[in-house]
């Protein structure tokens, strides 16, 4: 009888039970069929190595609901991006408060990415004469790994690439992730240097969408050196995660990614279409052509205020309707007056058509036909100036800092960018700072936390010229920066986030102080499997040795070591900033 031999039948067993993404399906193609014998042994052909590794490409572009999970619900609020609007959904559970834990929604944010359909061509592609194909799997797992290890603290990088079917898995470190990561980087670069594949086998795993004009962007655009360019920007990310723990190794990353063919000039993403891929956060969000369960997060709100960005009416509507406070039901603003953000942390309640944060500020039109991509043009110009900030390479940090405010005004058309670049004062009202207001809840209002202008000077500490580089990273890599932007918050304390509500602060043991904000996602205890992991888990947390948990509080490699970067409090009662946490970077 004919017998379905399933290639991927372990692999896409592991990737569901270990992965946080989406569910993934076996596809016609991932399945070989065999006459006989019953004990026949696993078949693997090109085509299935071609097909899994386009799969797994095309899944780093997140739908809709996978969205939701991964960005909108988690990310993209502990960014300071979005603050979800409601506390009940058709899929997981409650959501009471947008900074609570445990819940349905994080865990998914951090998958270590698309494992199963990387494992063939990972273990298998030198044998099929395609080095290339190895060298990409490798760059999209240094990815997505590190993406997860930063959200994590510790991942399982070795055994959920090797896809192993049984618990308990084995945790490295955020450190050892980091090397490791490294390692598949700088392996991948030296193969596609060597190698250098041509148009027709690079076309073989991106797709004919370039060519038959079915997309106007699509990854490398059969280009190897744009993929050796990504590779380059990943490992600049990652030396900035080094800086303050190992910053020698940090300053060597840097060089190394700039040197040679160097980091990506252009964004790079998906394949996408002009004009008709629309980008899920405008869809989770609008409320006229999608689910309106997200609204503008009041830090970027306060922010752009407080900086007089002229994007703030790019990027978000004005309140959709009437709002009125929640208690007298007195009337506090009429619709359409002005852009206003829910803070992060807040109490959420089910969603009802024109009440309480519904009518706050959603996702502009313009946002709509964005691309959404893996590494935006912007985010490696920010990149390029810390480094040069940090350690003088990369070009100039002026420049970089500059060019990567121009690119942002000229990817959404805006005008208005050399006033902007000139201002040196944040915007005030009748002279006085503009400050967070909560016209549905009063008593979620607060102080704002921007204190610094935009036009670069020399004469200033590096202190502040990293807190303006970081700033306007953040707000020029929206929507689709919320992984590099919470990273960023974390290991800088940069950009300065409005702090979560001390009456809806993580419900977690040991929590954290609501000004410094949550360090982590943990892994989920309610999961069995993961249960089982829990003891090496808290083992690879292991920072400076200070002993690991699987804690919403607990601090990452990249903060360094608490010896000797101890975070302190401003304890000046006299000034607005009184009880805030003092970076420390230089």
């Amino acid at each position: 009888m004919n017998k379905l031999i399933q290639s991927l039948g372990i692999a896409l067993l592991a990737g569901s039970l270990f992965s946080c993404g989406p569910k993934q399906e076996l596809q016609l193609w991932q399945i070989d069929i065999v006459q006989g014998d019953e004990n026949a042994t696993e078949v693997t052909t090109l085509e299935t190595l071609t097909g899994e590794l386009q799969s797994a490409l095309s899944s780093i572009n997140s739908a809709q609901h996978a969205y939701q999970y991964e960005f909108t619900n988690s990310v993209d609020v502990f960014a300071g991006y979005f603050t979800v609007n409601r506390s009940t959904f058709q899929y997981g559970g409650p959501l009471p408060f947008t900074y609570s834990w445990p819940n349905d929604y994080y865990p998914s944010a951090g998958g270590i990415g698309p494992t199963s359909s990387l494992y063939h061509a990972y273990t298998q592609a030198n044998d099929f004469g395609k080095p290339e194909y190895k060298a990409i799997a490798q760059i999209i797992y240094g990815m997505t790994a590190l993406r997860s290890v930063n959200v994590k603290g510790a991942i399982s990088y070795v055994d959920s690439r090797n896809l192993k079917a049984s618990r308990p898995l084995s945790y490295q470190s955020q450190e050892e992730t980091y090397n490791m990561i490294l390692a598949d980087l700088d392996e991948a670069i030296a193969t596609l240097e060597q190698v250098q594949p041509d148009t027709e086998s690079l076309r073989a795993i991106e797709g004919e969408g370039m060519q038959n004009g079915t997309a106007t962007d699509a990854y490398s655009a059969y280009n190897w050196k744009k993929w050796v360019q990504l590779a380059n920007t990943i490992k600049l990310r990652l030396a900035m995660c080094l800086a303050k723990p190992n910053p020698t190794l940090a300053q060597q990353v840097a060089t190394e990614a700039l040197s040679g063919n160097g980091v990506l000039e252009e964004d790079f993403g998906g394949s996408w279409l002009q004009g008709t891929n629309v980008h899920p956060a405008y869809s989770i969000s609008s409320t006229k052509e999608g689910w309106a369960d997200c609204r503008m997060g009041g830090s970027i709100e306060n922010a752009m205020k407080r900086l007089g960005h002229p994007l703030i009416g790019v990027f978000f509507t004005t309140n959709s309707g009437q709002i009125n406070d929640k208690s007298s039901g007195a009337t506090m603003l009429a619709a359409g007056v002005d852009y206003v953000g829910i803070r992060q942390g807040v109490t959420m309640e089910p969603k009802s058509s024109g009440v309480g944060y519904y009518n706050f500020s959603e996702v502009n039109t313009p946002v709509k036909f964005i691309r959404q991509t893996w590494v935006c043009k912007e985010e490696v110009l920010f990149l390029k100036a810390e480094a040069a900030l940090r350690w003088g390479i990369g070009g100039s940090a002026q420049q970089n800092y500059e060019d990567g405010i121009r690119a942002v005004f000229t990817r959404y058309g805006a005008s208005g960018v050399d006033e902007y670049l000139a201002r040196t004062e944040i915007e005030r009202i009748n002279g006085k700072n503009i400050d967070y207001v909560d016209y549905y809840v009063n008593s979620n209002s607060c102080a704002g936390r921007i204190a610094i202008g935009v036009k670069w000077d020399d004469s200033e500490s590096d202190e502040t010229k990293l807190e303006k580089i970081i700033t306007q990273k953040w707000i020029s890599m929206f929507p689709n920066g919320g992984y590099e932007a919470w990273t960023d918050f974390r290991r800088t304390g940069y950009p300065r986030l409005i702090p979560v509500p001390e009456a809806n602060k993580w419900t977690g043991n040991p929590t954290f102080p609501v000004e410094l904000q949550l360090r982590r996602i943990p892994y989920d205890e309610s999961d069995e499997n993961v249960l089982i992991d829990i003891p090496n888990i808290a083992s690879a947390l292991t920072v400076f040795g200070i002993p690991g948990e699987n804690s919403g509080g607990m601090r990452l490699y990249f903060e360094g070591d608490p010896s000797e970067y101890p975070w302190t409090y401003d304890e000046d009662e006299s000034v607005y900033s009184y009880g805030w946490p003092i970076p420390k970077n230089f």
